[in-house]
């Protein structure tokens, strides 16, 4: 019986281990899935914000460097957060600007003081009789707690889906605005300055503005100033906000459980589901953040020389991307056109400098100076 007894024990403890070890490789593997469908729909929101639909290859490889982007990208912005000054001024521009996180920052703290305050409660009352006016004094609570952090999580939903709908913010003009312009294709229309001033009027008119552009300044081709700080606060904040969600939830889970001792297998089931409901919304969410806000949109700036070495070089535009046979490029100053240009027409490729599409580079009032235009007045628009 000794023998019987002892060797049961050992079986126990070589399961123990095991299951130990499968409870870690769930574990792992869910964050692993987890991480690789952040960066692929970050990657494919990225591809939505700039060409209006997702990426038409699938790279595993591109897929994994956005996610490791993302979390670099974060951990960043945190580290900003706690020792630049300018950038928690920004944040908090941007908060009072961005009433759906404003709100969801209120709802989310008012449910974590009333979370707090039950925990006081139940405290005080540790050695108290307890009488049913305690109990519904909990019950209201525990429901307005709830409730609060609800709202907390619909308000950051709200921001997020909106950020969502937007999209192809390099062509912010209407497409029969364009077609109508692109008809002014004579010679004076070719002169740089003449092109400038077309453009420069098509932006500033907001009814020739596309429906997929947002209000705000992240995308305008003529910010007077760089937008790449106010769209690394937003997403901060955001990230800042879904964290004080989870929180508030989890909080508001285990005092349900210590109050409500009777359902707790009910309560359990519950919050499991709110859990895995929350948790995939704001993988599915935050990567669409970090997709269009969080990624840098600078890009190189390039002339091209295309057909024959004795061709003249194409006026500037944007390098936003390559593969092995086409250069995709942004040649704004054509109409906010982006070209699919095959390598078999590139004789040479000259990178002028970096800048961004999303910036005026006027010094002057109410004039607008494209940054691959600097310094090219007296230049022409050449078809590409």
């Amino acid at each position: 019986m000794h023998n019987d007894s002892h060797h049961t024990s050992r079986q126990d403890a070589a399961v123990t281990p095991s299951q130990r070890f499968v409870k870690i490789l769930k574990i792992s593997s869910v964050v692993v899935i987890a991480l690789y469908a952040f960066g692929r729909w970050a990657r494919a929101e990225h591809g939505k914000l700039l060409f209006g639909h997702d990426p038409v290859t699938t790279a595993f490889g591109a897929d994994i460097q956005f996610t490791m982007d993302a979390v670099m990208t974060i951990c960043v912005n945190l580290i900003k957060l706690m020792t630049d000054g300018a950038f928690r001024s920004g944040m908090l521009e941007s908060l009072l600007k961005e009433a759906p996180l404003m709100w969801g920052f209120a709802a989310c703290l008012a449910s974590l003081v009333i979370v707090g305050a039950l925990g006081v409660l139940i405290w005080g009352h540790r050695n108290s009789f307890l009488d049913r006016s305690y109990f519904r004094v909990l019950d209201l609570l525990l429901t307005t707690g709830a409730v609060c952090a609800l709202a907390g999580y619909f308000c950051l939903m709200s921001f997020e889906t909106e950020i969502f709908d937007i999209k192809a913010v390099l062509q912010p003009v209407k497409a029969e605005v364009l077609a109508e312009s692109m008809q002014s294709k004579a010679a004076d229309f070719r002169k740089m300055e003449n092109r400038v001033h077309l453009l420069q009027r098509l932006l500033a008119n907001p009814s020739n503005m596309a429906e997929h552009m947002t209000h705000r300044p992240w995308f305008r081709h003529d910010a007077d100033e760089d937008q790449e700080g106010p769209r690394a606060q937003v997403l901060t904040l955001a990230i800042l906000l879904a964290t004080l969600v989870v929180g508030a939830f989890l909080l508001i889970h285990r005092q349900a459980l210590s109050c409500r001792k009777d359902d707790n297998d009910l309560l359990n089931r519950l919050g499991r589901i709110v859990w895995v409901l929350i948790i995939t919304s704001q993988i599915f969410m935050l990567s669409t953040l970090y997709g269009k806000l969080g990624r840098s949109l600078i890009f190189p700036v390039v002339s091209l020389r295309l057909d024959s070495s004795e061709a003249t070089p194409t006026h500037p535009v944007f390098l936003l991307a390559e593969d092995e046979s086409h250069l995709i490029i942004y040649d704004r100053l054509n109409f906010f056109q982006i070209r699919h240009v095959p390598k078999t027409r590139l004789v040479s490729i000259g990178v002028l400098f970096q800048d961004t599409p999303f910036r005026n580079r006027s010094h002057t009032l109410d004039e607008f100076t494209p940054g691959e235009a600097v310094g090219l007045r007296n230049g022409q628009v050449s078809n590409l």
